[in-house]
C-alpha cells in the first residue's frame, strides 16, 4: 500500500491510468469543440477542469466557459452606445444632405420668387413680368412642397422602423426567458458541466438586445443560472420568475407621433418608457424623430405659413391692375385638431387656420387645447385653456422659465365663428354646446401644413402691385412739408362694421364718408385729410370736412394717423376697431397754417409700383419668431430657413463625431471580451500537443499495468 499525507490510496494502477486515458480524451474533446466552433459568431470558449481523487488517479471533471463578465458588459454597453449613434447619424446624415443640396433649397426658390416680384415692379403694366410672379410662385410652393412630403415620408418610414425594432425586442426578451428555462432545466440535470450552448445562444441574444435598447443583466438571486434584464431606466424586461414584460408602440392624439409603453404578461400593468433613456438602436431613432426630423418639419412648415401668409397680406394691401383691391396669392390649408383617446365625447371637432395678417406671430409650436367648461346659449361659449407644446409634447417655456399658456373664458362655440388665439392661429368650435369638460384636442399648425399650400391666383393682372391710397398735397400750400411715406395697414371690407377686422375702405373704390362709418362715430367719416391750422396742430377731416378730431402739440410728423388715435377726439367707435381706417402716412419738412393734405383712393394708378416694391422688400424684413420661447431678435425668411440648414449640418457633424468614437469603443471592448473569450488557434493547437502527450502517457500507463498483470499471472500458474 502508498501512505501519503496520512491518507491511504486504494485505486490500483489500472484504475489510475484509466482515469488518466478519459481525462486527456476529455480534454482533447474541449480543445477540439473550440477550434470546431472558432468561427461561430457569439461562440465563448470552453475550459475543462478536474480534481484529483484522494483514492488515486484523475475525479470528477467540470467543463466551463472562459468569460470576464466586466469585459462582456462592458462590450454591450458599447454595443448600445455605438448603435445609437449609428441610426442617429444615418438618419441625419440624410436629412442634412436634403437641406444642403443646392437642387433643393428652398432658399433658392425664394430669392427667384422675390426677384420676380421685383421684375414686375418695374413695369407693372406688362403682363409678362406678372406672369413670371405666378410661375415663380407656384415653383415656390412646389420646392416647399417636395421638401415636406420628403419629410413626411422620413415619417412614415421612421415608425415602421421603430415598430419593426420593438417586435425584434419582444422576440428576443421571449427567446431569453425561454433559454433561462432551459438553462435551469439543463443545469439541474448535469450539474457538472455548464451548459455552453444554451448559454451562448442567450449571451447573443442579451448583445443584440443592447443594440436595440440600452439594458442592464443581473444574474438570478436564486444563483439557478437565469439571468434578469432590465432597462437602464429600470423597467424590467425580463423577470427573476421566468417571466417578461412586452414592449408595445402606443400613441397619443397624433397617431403618426409613436410612443413606447411597457406592459406586463398577465398583468393588467402598462408603464410609459422615458424615451430620452433608452438608448440602443430605438434609441437613436427616436432622439433623430425628436431633435431632427421632428423640430425641421415644423420650422419648415412655419417658414411656409409665414412667407405665404406675408405675401398674401402685403397683397391685400395693394391694388391690382383692375383697380380693384388685390386679393390672395396663396391658400392656406386649415388644419383640424387631433383628438386624445380619453375624450368623453370623440364626435367633437375643432378646426383651426392662421389668422390673416399674423404671419409674424406664427411658431412652429403644437398647441394643447382643454375645454374647461361649457355654457350653453346662442352662441353657446366656452372656457378653454391653450398650451404651446414643443414637438416632443413637452410644455414650452417662456424667457422667464413659465409654462406658455393663455386661458380664454369667453370663445364663441359656433360653426363659421373663429377666436384668435396663440401663435398667429384662431380657432372654430363648431360642434356648439357638445364639447365636454375635460376633452382635449392638438393643434398641429405647421407639421402638416407645408405641401398642402397652393396658389390659387390665376389671372397675373390680379397682382397687386400698387398701393390704393395716394397722398395729394394741395397747390396752395405755403410749408414745405411734403410725403416721406404712405402704407396700408388693413383694407378689410366689412361696411356693416359688425366684424372688428373692419378698415376704412368701401371696397367699392373709395373710403367710407360721412354716415357710412361705425355707430357711435358721431357721424363722421373715415380720415381722408389732414389740416393744418398751425405748424405743430393738425387737424383729421373726413370726405365732408367735418372735422373727426384735433391733434395739438406736434413735435414731428411721423405716423399722423397713430398720433390722430391718441388724440383725446378720436371716436371710440373707431377705436374698438382693431386697425381703422387702415393706412398710415410721415410727412417731412415744416408746415404751414392752412397747408392741406389729401388722402385718396389711387384711381387710375395703374403706374404705381409702391405696394409691389413693398412685397419684393419683404425677404429683407426681419418678422419670423427665431424660437417659440419669445426670446431673441426675428429674422428674415432666408435666416430662419439658413437656421435650420445649420442646425442640422451641426446636429450630423456631432453625431459623426459621436459615432467615431462610439466605434473605437466598442472594438476596444470586443478586443477586451475576445482576448478572454475568444478562440485563439494557437493556443489550442499548443493544448492539443500537450494533451495528446498526456493522453499517450496515460495510455502507456494503462499499457503498463496490463503488463505487470500479466506477469503476476504468469507467476502464479
Amino acid at each position: 500500500m502508498i501512505y501519503s499525507n496520512n491518507n491511504i490510496r486504494t485505486a490500483d494502477l489500472f484504475s489510475i491510468a484509466k482515469s488518466g486515458v478519459n481525462a486527456s480524451n476529455q480534454l482533447l474533446n474541449t480543445a477540439g469543440h473550440n477550434i470546431a466552433n472558432v468561427n461561430t459568431e457569439g461562440y465563448v470558449r470552453e475550459r475543462t477542469n478536474f480534481q484529483s481523487q484522494l483514492t488515486g488517479g484523475v475525479g470528477q471533471s467540470t467543463t466551463e466557459r472562459v468569460l470576464n463578465v466586466f469585459a462582456q458588459n462592458q462590450l454591450q454597453r458599447d454595443t448600445t452606445l455605438q448603435s445609437e449613434h449609428e441610426n442617429f447619424y444615418n438618419k441625419t446624415a440624410v436629412i442634412d444632405n436634403v437641406f444642403a443640396s443646392e437642387a433643393n433649397s428652398i432658399s433658392a426658390s425664394m430669392s427667384r420668387f422675390f426677384g420676380a416680384v421685383q421684375t414686375a415692379s418695374d413695369d407693372p403694366t406688362s403682363l409678362a413680368g406678372r406672369q413670371l410672379v405666378l410661375g415663380e410662385a407656384k415653383s415656390l410652393v412646389g420646392q416647399i412642397g417636395t421638401v415636406s412630403g420628403f419629410l413626411r415620408d422620413k415619417e412614415e418610414e421612421l415608425n415602421l422602423e421603430i415598430s419593426a425594432n420593438v417586435k425584434t425586442v419582444n422576440s428576443l426578451v421571449q427567446t431569453i426567458a425561454d433559454l433561462n428555462d432551459a438553462i435551469v432545466v439543463n443545469q439541474a440535470s448535469n450539474p457538472n458541466d455548464e451548459p455552453g450552448t444554451l448559454k451562448n445562444q442567450r449571451d447573443s441574444a442579451i448583445l443584440e438586445l443592447a443594440s436595440l435598447v440600452s439594458i442592464e443583466v443581473r444574474q438570478s438571486s436564486g444563483n439557478d443560472g437565469r439571468v434578469m434584464v432590465n432597462l437602464t431606466s429600470g423597467e424590467s424586461l425580463v423577470l427573476q420568475d421566468g417571466s417578461f414584460n412586452v414592449l408595445e408602440v402606443e400613441n397619443d392624439a397624433d397617431l403618426n407621433y409613436v410612443s413606447l409603453q411597457l406592459s406586463s404578461r398577465d398583468k393588467p400593468t402598462v408603464l410609459n418608457v422615458d424615451e430620452n433613456e433608452l438608448g440602443g438602436a430605438i434609441g437613436g431613432l427616436l432622439r433623430y424623430r425628436d431633435d431632427v426630423l421632428e423640430i425641421s418639419r415644423r420650422e419648415l412648415g412655419q417658414i411656409a405659413l409665414a412667407l405665404t401668409e406675408s405675401i398674401n397680406t402685403q397683397n391685400r394691401q395693394g391694388m391690382d391692375l383692375d383697380q380693384q383691391m388685390g386679393s390672395e396669392i396663396f391658400s392656406l390649408p386649415e388644419f383640424v385638431g387631433l383628438e386624445y383617446p380619453d375624450n368623453a365625447n370623440g364626435a367633437s371637432v375643432v378646426t383651426g387656420r392662421i389668422t390673416a395678417g399674423a404671419a409674424g406671430e406664427i411658431s412652429s409650436a403644437d398647441y394643447q387645447v382643454t375645454i374647461n367648461s361649457v355654457t350653453p346659449g346662442a352662441p353657446s361659449t366656452l372656457d378653454v385653456t391653450v398650451t404651446a407644446l414643443n414637438a416632443d409634447g413637452t410644455i414650452i417655456k417662456d424667457v422667464n422659465g413659465n409654462d406658455i399658456t393663455q386661458n380664454y373664458p369667453t370663445a364663441d362655440a359656433q360653426s363659421g365663428t373663429f377666436t384668435k388665439m396663440l401663435g398667429g392661429v384662431e380657432l372654430e368650435f363648431s360642434s356648439g354646446a357638445t364639447y365636454t369638460p375635460g376633452d382635449q384636442f392638438l393643434i398641429q399648425p405647421t407639421k402638416n401644413t407645408a405641401d398642402k399650400i397652393e396658389v390659387i391666383m390665376t389671372r397675373p393682372e390680379d397682382l397687386a402691385l400698387a398701393s390704393p391710397i395716394r397722398l395729394d398735397t394741395d397747390i396752395g400750400n405755403l410749408g414745405d412739408a411734403e410725403l416721406v411715406s404712405i402704407k396700408v395697414t388693413n383694407n378689410f371690407v366689412d361696411n356693416t362694421f359688425t366684424d372688428s377686422k373692419a378698415s376704412g375702405f368701401d371696397g367699392a373704390g373709395g373710403l367710407h364718408g360721412p354716415g357710412s362709418s361705425p355707430t357711435g362715430a358721431g357721424g363722421v367719416g373715415a380720415p381722408v385729410q389732414i389740416f393744418f391750422t398751425a405748424n405743430d396742430e393738425y387737424e383729421v377731416r373726413d370726405s365732408a370736412g367735418n372735422t373727426i378730431t384735433t391733434v395739438s402739440s406736434v413735435t414731428d410728423l411721423n405716423n399722423l394717423m397713430a398720433q390722430a388715435e391718441g388724440s383725446a377726439g378720436w371716436p371710440a367707435a373707431f377705436s374698438a376697431l382693431d386697425d381703422y381706417p387702415g393706412f398710415e402716412l410721415s410727412l417731412q419738412g415744416e408746415p404751414k397754417a392752412g397747408d392741406t393734405f389729401t388722402i385718396g383712393y389711387n384711381t387710375d394708378g395703374l403706374n404705381d409700383n409702391r405696394n409691389g416694391l413693398t412685397m419684393a422688400d419683404l425677404q429683407n424684413k426681419n418678422s419670423m419668431l427665431v424660437n417659440n420661447s419669445g426670446s431673441g431678435s426675428p429674422a428674415s425668411f432666408h435666416e430662419a430657413y439658413a437656421n435650420i440648414v445649420s442646425d442640422i449640418g451641426q446636429q450630423a457633424a456631432s453625431a459623426d463625431i459621436a459615432l467615431q468614437a462610439a466605434d473605437a469603443l466598442k472594438s476596444q471592448s470586443s478586443d477586451w471580451f475576445q482576448s478572454v473569450s475568444g478562440v485563439s488557434l494557437d493556443e489550442e493547437a499548443a493544448n492539443l500537443v500537450r494533451y495528446q502527450q498526456s493522453y499517450a502517457a496515460a495510455a502507456r500507463l494503462l499499457s503498463t499495468a496490463q503488463n505487470l498483470f500479466d506477469t503476476i499471472l504468469a507467476v502464479v500458474r
